[in-house]
């Protein structure tokens, strides 16, 4: 509790003041109106910035009661409790959210009459009638009026401060914004969602189309024996979420078509990424790579190392041959080769 203040500042007693309530309804009411506002704070901020406000609204309230009054004698300035520290957050749910509503309940009796239900209020018309109420207090000459009205002069600023500087984004529902522009539509956001997944749809099914369209053309192609033209469909495609797949016989026959056609980097592509996909029962097409790589593309190292993915008790005997005769020239090549600083 924070006590009078001409018992000097206890700065210890900043914080736990606002752990110290009269009752258990004090503490209920508390909590109740923490539960309801620091929803929308907490859902802005976090939960550690979240307790970083609220402690820094409390502990600032205690701290400007004892300041401000202190040497003051005569006066009953004690006080305790989270009721600063919500009003703060109350002030910066209000800014933040406005429009956003609190459903509350009623019960209501009068002799064998009892009427229950519920009614929805604005964070911001609950905010202002909270605030009107601790004024008329303040006017009354309750000390608690005043307490109140310090944390939401504390909240206030803070919350702007935030939202100003983009530290939070309350997506057009913050006071200033429905102020200047006035209340969002919540149909009017539906509508622009709806509008965006259908336009989504359109365009996944256009690219569908040409996707399929350009697969037929590959396919003719292909099958007309013009490889580097295939080659040509595929690489138009690369936009379209990697184009379309192969089956491991177009692979292969696209790669030998290229490789015929002396389209050294494109075959070579070719056979990598089927080996890639297809490496069992490769060992042929690996030998082939590695020529292409270090033969006609002055790549050794990359030949050097396709050949080392092929097991040499599997080859027949002209394809180990082979297979020493590009690895002894590769080596070769890359021992000529000045060594990199």
């Amino acid at each position: 509790m924070v006590r009078s203040p001409w018992d000097g500042l206890h700065p210890l007693q900043w914080l736990s003041s606002n752990f110290v309530h009269g009752d258990f309804f004090h503490l209920a009411g508390n909590m109740i109106f923490l539960w309801v506002f620091g929803l929308v704070v907490e859902g802005k901020l976090g939960w550690w910035r979240f307790l970083a406000c609220y402690l820094g609204v409390g502990v600032g309230q205690a701290m400007l009661q004892q300041v401000l009054t202190l040497g003051l004698s005569g006066i009953n300035a004690r006080s305790g409790g989270a009721s600063s520290a919500i009003f703060g957050i109350m002030a910066m749910a209000a800014i933040w959210a406005p429009a956003n509503e609190i459903t509350c309940g009623y019960f209501a009796g009068l002799g064998w009459m009892i009427r229950t239900g519920t009614f929805d209020v604005t964070i911001g018309l609950w905010a202002a009638l909270y605030v009107g109420l601790s004024l008329v207090q303040l006017l009354w000459g309750s000390m608690t009026g005043l307490l109140h009205l310090m944390g939401t002069a504390l909240g206030a600023p803070l919350a702007i401060l935030l939202l100003k500087t983009g530290f939070v984004d309350c997506e057009g529902w913050d006071a200033f914004t429905i102020q200047r522009n006035g209340r969002p539509s919540y149909s009017g956001e539906l509508e622009k969602r709806r509008e965006y997944v259908q336009e989504v749809a359109r365009r996944r099914e256009r690219d569908e189309e040409v996707r399929a369209d350009r697969r037929e053309a590959f396919r003719r192609r292909l099958a007309a024996g013009d490889a580097t033209g295939a080659q040509g469909v595929r690489h138009s495609m690369v936009g379209y979420d990697g184009g379309f797949p192969l089956e491991r016989d177009e692979l292969f026959e696209l790669a030998q078509g290229l490789d015929a056609a002396k389209a050294w980097a494109d075959a070579a592509a070719v056979m990598e990424e089927a080996i890639g996909q297809y490496p069992f029962g490769t060992d042929a097409m690996r030998i082939r790579l590695a020529t292409i790589l270090a033969g006609r593309l002055d790549r050794p190292q990359e030949a050097l190392h396709v050949l080392d993915g092929i097991d040499p008790e599997m080859l027949s005997a002209e394809e180990g041959v082979l297979a020493e005769r590009v690895s002894r020239k590769a080596r070769e090549m890359v021992a000529k080769r000045p060594p990199t600083p």
